[in-house]
């Protein structure tokens, strides 16, 4: 019985001994010596894929772990490649050229090349030449991959079965927005239609070109059927199937370099979900349904890869500045790890005390999921504490104290006889970067400025100016400020009105460019085809080198024949309030302020039909809550022709459209034109106009603003118009002339049953736009404002 009792304690102590935890100390990540990774020798024979995991992309000091043993890997055991969990086009596209820091820093995500301990490993790699590659099947550069792969389908004379714009902003929509657009292609039709090219290329002989053009095509595929995929998981946690079809299509990315490259050893850098070997062990719905890269690669390769992942201990949670509480699960594997106060460990997979489920924070920021360990990865590094990375701040906080000097300096001030002469810049306060063609009114000493495309401006004013008046500062995109002259400085700051997003924010299955093209099809189901009338009430100000020469309000009844029809409005002319006019006769009709191109949703190319696939289109915010029933996109484009910009000069063209989210109706939209014309462009844009003789340099700045409200039968009619037009002219002999023109129109009593056909202007012997057809008339402006408050001019 004795030998029983001793023999039953040695059993129980050997068990006790097998299922204790084996661990091993690592240096820091920090550390240049390599002599605490010689345990990788063991771990890692035989095999010639490791894959190298981290605790999401969010840890500094993993990073910098990671690429110590990335060091390692290369110098001691003669891992030739690494393998990068980004864009596979973009990083050959930078194999391309020449490898540079700068290159794959930008063919890289953002979370990598913006952290400090990140450029540990871009170093190495430089420093010895070592091969990078791309596996994941998302892409960064869109627009140069979507040209190329139409130059090489050309190339190879591979037909397309489909129409080429479709195909081309179908594929934009999946790669910029996450979303496929089947108003354009049906899903089947588009899936097709790509495995169809695949097969053909599959035809092509065997060259490097063909294998990665073959493999991007798949890459779109997979996009294509993530941003097809109409159901939306609603998990916090890392796996869930949402991520199976680029987990499939990475694994195939990888897999077939490897086949291609037999010899080559190779280090993949990833996220740990995307290299787990084995879930089984997990039963928790959602995460159940996931298959990773890791599974795929596993069943391929068997015992020549390697999962080797991060974990940490941290009890709380960094989140938009703001800590959260993660405290870890007392008996959790990381609360095990924890206790044993060591700050950076090795666990081996391969040990007894790993081979049994065990409550784990791998897969979830908070929660912890019971799991088989060993199954998941064969190796864990663990990190007592990871930390954020390390940003470029060192730059940072020097503009960030510049920017505190700056707002307190005075701004540079000098005299010219009576005259003050103020210079300062304009500054985007969120990026410290200059905004260019700012304007700064000083309205009631009747001075209009734009600043350069630098964000310079100067203003001539005088002592009592200085003492006295206010400037009103405004930028499309910003919100304005009135500013004391006498408080200006030499930095004057804006706030962005808008943040842009990223469009998946906006909608699981909308893009801006979808968004735009649905209310550019409703049109004319959400605004007015039809003959229609209207009241106007017009302001026009004409301002010359700081003296305003017109100060007119009128009032008009308008004929206006739909926003589709070719023809300008026609006009009657019926009130006019002469404020100020030392310009005796020029104007003589109201045409001469109002036959301009000032409906955009009859001019503008950017709702054109077919234009806006040509323009930069990206959904902004408002901080204006008044905005939020509203889709707002930002639109830019470098198509610098009259085609694209309505202006038969070079200028930049940019705006905003607001798009109602119910019905998609348009409500409004902001165009912007920028300009800074030198000699040779004004020779070549103005040659035939007397007024820009002996100029060299012409600045131009244009805003036009068109609103549209529902008035009748639920269509959407305009409502208001602005446009402000400012030149100023540099001659040789270094005199400045400037001049703006502003008109402002507001519509009312719309009428669309008892229409009056009004003659249009030119065919008119009544001269019913005449602006001289009618006395101004007191008692009817002064009942007018009554009724229109918002209207009197200020």
């Amino acid at each position: 019985m004795k030998k029983l009792n001793i023999f039953l304690f040695l059993l129980i102590i050997n068990i006790a001994q097998s299922q204790e935890l084996k661990t091993h100390q690592l240096l820091s990540p920090e550390s240049n010596e390599n002599s605490d990774l010689q345990f990788l020798n063991t771990e890692l024979q035989g095999k010639k894929l490791v894959m190298l995991g981290e605790m999401t992309h969010m840890y500094g000091n993993i990073f910098a772990m990671k690429a110590r043993i990335v060091e390692y890997l290369h110098k001691e055991l003669g891992y030739t490649t690494i393998a990068m969990e980004a864009s596979m086009y973009d990083l050959w596209l930078m194999n391309k050229s020449k490898f540079t820091p700068e290159n794959f820093n930008n063919a890289v995500y953002g979370v990598w090349s913006s952290a400090k301990e990140f450029q540990r490993l871009v170093t190495y790699i430089e420093k010895n030449n070592i091969k990078v590659i791309g596996f994941d099947s998302q892409f960064n550069n869109s627009q140069k991959f979507i040209d190329d792969f139409f130059d090489y389908l050309e190339n190879n004379k591979i037909e397309q079965k489909l129409d080429e714009d479709d195909l081309a902003i179908v594929i934009e929509g999946v790669l910029e927005n996450f979303s496929f657009e089947e108003q354009d292609i049906k899903f089947s039709d588009f899936e097709k239609e790509l495995n169809r090219i695949i097969n053909v290329i599959n035809k092509l002989n065997t060259t490097e070109d063909n294998y990665y053009w073959q493999q991007f095509i798949k890459n779109i595929l997979a996009c294509s059927k993530d941003a097809n995929n109409k159901e939306e998981i609603l998990t916090m946690d890392f796996a869930n199937s949402d991520h199976n079809y680029r987990d499939a299509q990475m694994a195939d990315n990888l897999l077939s370099y490897i086949h291609r490259n037999p010899n080559e050893k190779i280090i993949c850098w990833a996220d740990n979900i995307h290299i787990i070997n084995n879930i089984s062990s997990v039963k928790k719905p959602i995460i159940k349904d996931f298959i990773s890269m890791g599974n795929h690669i596993k069943k391929s390769l068997k015992k020549e890869v390697y999962s080797l992942a991060t974990l940490h201990a941290n009890d709380s949670l960094l989140e938009q500045s703001t800590w959260h509480s993660t405290p870890v699960l007392k008996g959790s594997f990381e609360n095990k790890l924890k206790a044993l106060d060591k700050p950076f460990l090795f666990i081996s997979s391969n040990q007894s005390a790993m081979k049994v489920p065990q409550k784990s924070r791998l897969l979830h920021y908070v929660d912890f999921t019971e799991m088989r360990m060993d199954q998941l990865h064969d190796g864990y590094i663990f990190l007592k504490n990871a930390t954020n990375p390390k940003k470029e701040i060192t730059e940072i906080n020097e503009i960030t104290e510049n920017n505190t000097q700056n707002q307190t300096e005075e701004i540079s001030l000098t005299t010219k006889g009576k005259t003050l002469i103020l210079k300062g810049k304009i500054i985007d306060s969120g990026t410290n970067l200059p905004i260019p063609y700012t304007t700064i009114i000083l309205k009631n000493e009747e001075i209009y400025r734009v600043a350069d495309d630098n964000g310079a401006f100067e203003l001539r004013v005088t002592s009592k100016m200085l003492e006295n008046a206010s400037a009103s500062i405004s930028s499309m995109g910003y919100e304005s400020r009135l500013i004391p002259l006498k408080n200006l400085t030499s930095k004057i700051y804006l706030s962005s009105k808008f943040e842009e997003l990223d469009e998946i924010v906006i909608s699981k299955s909308l893009s801006p460019k979808s968004v735009l093209k649905k209310a550019i099809k409703l049109i004319e189901k959400n605004h007015t085809t039809e003959l229609h009338n209207y009241k106007r009430h017009g302001n026009i100000i004409i301002n010359q080198n700081d003296k305003t020469l017109l100060n007119l309000e009128l009032i008009t009844k308008d004929c206006d024949q739909g926003y589709n029809s070719p023809y300008v409005i026609s006009q009657r002319v019926e009130q006019v309030k002469w404020n100020k006019n030392s310009l005796k006769k020029y104007y003589k009709t109201s045409a001469d302020f109002f036959s301009y191109r000032q409906n955009a949703i009859r001019y503008s190319n950017i709702l054109h039909k077919r234009k806006y696939k040509r323009f930069d289109l990206n959904f902004i915010k408002s901080n204006n809550s008044e905005d939020e029933d509203f889709y707002i996109i930002a639109f830019k484009t470098d198509r610098n022709k009259w085609n694209y910009t309505n202006r038969d000069f070079p200028t930049q063209y940019t705006g905003k459209v607001y798009v109602n989210r119910d019905n998609f109706a348009i409500v409004k939209v902001i165009e912007n034109w920028e300009t800074t014309l030198n000699k040779a462009e004004i020779k070549t844009y103005f040659k035939d106009d007397k007024r820009y003789k002996g100029k060299k340099e012409v600045k131009i700045k244009e805003e036009n603003v068109s609103t549209y409200s529902k008035i009748i039968d639920a269509k959407y009619y305009a409502s208001t118009y602005f446009n402000r037009r400012y030149y100023e002219k540099l001659d040789e002999d270094n005199q400045l002339e400037n001049s703006v023109i502003e008109m402002n129109s507001n519509m009312y009593d719309f009428e669309i049953k008892n229409v009056e056909d009004i003659e249009y202007y030119q065919y008119n012997n009544k001269k019913e736009n005449s602006l001289f057809r009618v006395a101004y008339d007191e008692n009817f402006w002064n009942l007018f404002y009554e009724q229109h408050p918002s209207f009197k001019n200020k």
